[in-house]
């Protein structure tokens, strides 16, 4: 099965890793660390150099279903040179980081589904992607429908409990690191990966939650709403996929649960969807949320 690959080859590439090594492995055409070293690094160039053949199978393997996975161009980097300069930037960049974010996410939830036993709904993933695979016109739109196809088998298969693990399982292979303003920067990523096209963000002052005159404690629940346009995963049918916010979102607050309340269709293609991080407790809508009824939920 896909995911048991993907996690034996991330597992290669761990073996050679260290906690403080002098390498790391980097896209040459970005300068970013791939999702499958991401935060790793390696106490020598020849380790490093393994782990970089190893992306390039890892992303290899995710090619047999969308062979328009990027080609990432994995280098070797010393961390005490002058930071990686990417090549120039091209027109189609924003749609290859678009792309490479969907694999990321899907590669991550397969190794997930793989280390937790779901098999099945690993199977049910694949032959939903495969179907809907025949009929989608433009093959762009492959890296879409690979990670619509696993929240769709997540939300009907599993119960919410079986969500959260398989969720915070996926998180924690990105090398979870607490992050100022959290979800500000998964606001910024999605945008950057053309995920949404423009947000805003706004804290709530809840008194239940110790929050007094706008200041909310440190340890405290802390309520944000945000709004944004043109999210690639949205679904005007009575939910709205939080899943790939919720794997961002995790991987920069590891010490608090995340629980996504509700969502609402605005108009002009916008949403508006209201979450908490919490100190203690359990996530919860960290596949999908239900949206609130109006007369912009079922517009096309």
């Amino acid at each position: 099965m896909v995911g048991g690959t993907l996690r034996d080859i991330r597992a290669e590439i761990r073996s050679l890793s260290c906690p403080s090594g002098d390498y790391v492995v980097v896209c040459g055409r970005t300068g970013v660390e791939p999702g499958a070293v991401l935060g790793q690094q390696f106490p020598d160039r020849h380790a490093a150099g393994e782990a970089a053949e190893l992306v390039s199978e890892y992303r290899s393997v995710l090619r047999r279903y969308d062979p328009g996975v990027p080609y990432y161009d994995p280098l070797v980097h010393e961390l005490s040179e002058r930071p990686m300069q990417p090549l120039a930037t091209e027109p189609e960049d924003n749609h290859t980081r678009y792309r490479a974010f969907c694999h990321d996410v899907s590669g991550s939830l397969f190794e997930a589904l793989a280390e937790t036993g779901h098999r099945v709904v690993e199977t049910a993933v694949m032959e939903t992607y495969l179907t809907l695979a025949e009929v989608v016109e433009d093959h762009d739109d492959f890296c879409l429908t690979l990670l619509w196809s696993m929240m769709s088998e997540l939300d009907v298969r599993l119960s919410p409990s079986e969500q959260n693990t398989i969720v915070e399982t996926a998180a924690e292979l990105f090398s979870p690191t607490t992050t100022p303003n959290p979800v500000g920067s998964t606001l910024r990523t999605l945008e950057a990966v053309a995920f949404i096209d423009g947000y805003s963000l706004r804290p709530i002052c809840d008194p239940e939650s110790g929050c007094s005159d706008g200041h909310t404690p440190k340890n405290a629940i802390r309520t944000w709403e945000l709004t944004f346009g043109d999210y690639a995963l949205a679904e005007r049918t009575g939910r709205i996929p939080t899943l790939p916010i919720a794997v961002d979102l995790l991987r920069r607050t590891p010490e608090r649960a995340v629980r996504f309340i509700d969502g609402e269709a605005l108009s002009d293609g916008r949403w508006r969807v209201r979450l908490q991080t919490i100190p203690d407790g359990e996530s919860r809508g960290l596949v999908s949320v239900e949206a609130v009824e109006n007369r912009w939920l079922n517009d096309s």
